[in-house]
């Protein structure tokens, strides 16, 4: 029996990957989105979010929290090869880092394979070669915490023998300090506007989603770092790379995350895979974390 009870939850849609963007479950629930807007969100084939939900019994009756918590905690696999490469068992994750998504879409002219000259073209595929070299330099102008990433290009109208009409990316931009991040934004906004005038192809830039840089609770930090300390876990300091719910959460709670190695580093893949032993550890450190807050005096009365 602790002092205060606990809860365990599972999020809705933490990843974004169908309906963007990610995090809409926490989201909702710590007040980023109204539960309209998270409902009526929808995915490349214009299924909405709530309709996808209702079709296998997802859609609840109960009111939004709105409980007062005296701490969150979150275990997850790190995502990516730090923990492995140093030999560490658990990471006491600080914080995560900002992140901002974007769709450019490049928009030329179809036009013949054969008959149209390389010259009288207005391809956005060539125009995007030009494009993404200068995208990819910010990761290198604001290294070493940066992140550039492009997670997708679809070119229509995909067709084997006709130059595409319409190029649209995927932009993922990082880091943990919210001047660079914006800074990064500004940049990343003067290479789209000059792809106007330098490439003959018309580069609009729509801003899908952001979250700014999070630093986690001290005394839930110190809670992960004691409950390492007694299990005798060999342990660093992070910051997360990737977004997670605990993000949201920590709007409306103290809040930190546990990480335990996945092999490779590999995440978002069929071969992302974690060792039973490590997957214990975690479980081990969040457990004693978790105890130790619900039942200190603190938690037995949240907000008071």
């Amino acid at each position: 029996m602790t002092d205060a009870p606990l809860e365990i939850v599972s999020w809705t849609n933490e990843e974004g990957a169908r309906f963007a963007p990610a995090m809409i479950g926490s989201g909702v629930f710590a007040g980023e989105f109204s539960l309209d807007y998270a409902y009526s969100r929808q995915d490349s084939e214009g299924v909405r979010l709530g309709d996808a939900l209702r079709s296998i019994g997802y859609v609840g009756e109960s009111p939004l929290g709105r409980r007062l918590y005296a701490a969150a905690f979150e275990l997850h696999i790190e995502q990516g090869p730090i923990l492995e490469a140093a030999a560490k068992s658990i990471g006491i994750v600080t914080g995560v880092q900002g992140i901002r998504w974007y769709d450019p879409t490049l928009l030329g002219s179809e036009a013949h394979a054969g008959p149209t000259p390389m010259e009288l073209r207005r391809d956005p595929v060539r125009a995007a070669l030009l494009l993404l070299g200068s995208v990819y330099q910010l990761a290198d102008k604001y290294a070493p915490h940066a992140r550039v990433t492009i997670g997708s290009l679809d070119a229509r109208p995909g067709v084997r023998n006709t130059v595409p009409g319409s190029l649209t990316i995927t932009v993922d931009l990082r880091h943990p300090d919210a001047n660079i991040l914006s800074a990064m934004d500004v940049d990343l906004k003067s290479i789209a506007a000059l792809g106007n005038t330098a490439t003959g192809v018309a580069v609009e830039l729509h801003d899908v989603w952001y979250s700014p840089p999070v630093e986690f609770s001290p005394t839930c930090i110190d809670a992960v770092r004691t409950a390492v300390a007694q299990l005798g876990l060999d342990a660093m300091d992070m910051v997360s790379g990737a977004g997670h719910d605990s993000v949201y959460v920590s709007r409306v709670a103290p809040t930190s995350m546990i990480f335990i190695p996945c092999k490779d580093g590999l995440s978002h893949n069929e071969r992302e895979s974690i060792e039973p032993a490590d997957a214990s550890r975690g479980a081990d450190v969040l457990l004693h974390a978790a105890l130790a807050v619900a039942n200190s005096t603190a938690a037995a009365a949240p907000g008071s």
